[in-house]
């Protein structure tokens, strides 16, 4: 799997590589997009607690495309943050926390 088979995902067209599947949403909306792009900048995701699935799976595919660790910050109304990295699960009591420990691991 390679990036450019991800990128096509995000706009709706068939990855060439077999990757995607019609169950599993992967198409961006504009807002999306911009919001992936920054998390390529910083090699996280970071979601907000109603965002919708799309980026998650997204994310998922082109961390592994790259060869990153899977990060993903979810913050949640209360202020504290869930964060997925490669599969585990952790929670923050404060989203500056997880942003933190999530730049920490990428360096």
């Amino acid at each position: 799997m390679k990036e450019k088979h991800v990128e096509k995902l995000t706009r709706g067209k068939k990855s060439g590589a077999k990757i995607g599947s019609r169950n599993v949403p992967h198409r961006l909306t504009k807002y999306e997009e911009i919001k992936f792009n920054k998390a390529i900048k910083k090699r996280f995701m970071t979601l907000q607690f109603d965002s919708r699935p799309n980026l998650k799976n997204i994310w998922l595919k082109y961390s592994e495309a790259k060869g990153w660790p899977c990060i993903i910050i979810t913050r949640l109304q209360d202020g504290s943050a869930k964060l997925l990295h490669d599969h585990a699960n952790l929670t923050f009591e404060t989203f500056k926390e997880a942003d933190a420990y999530a730049k920490e691991v990428i360096t």
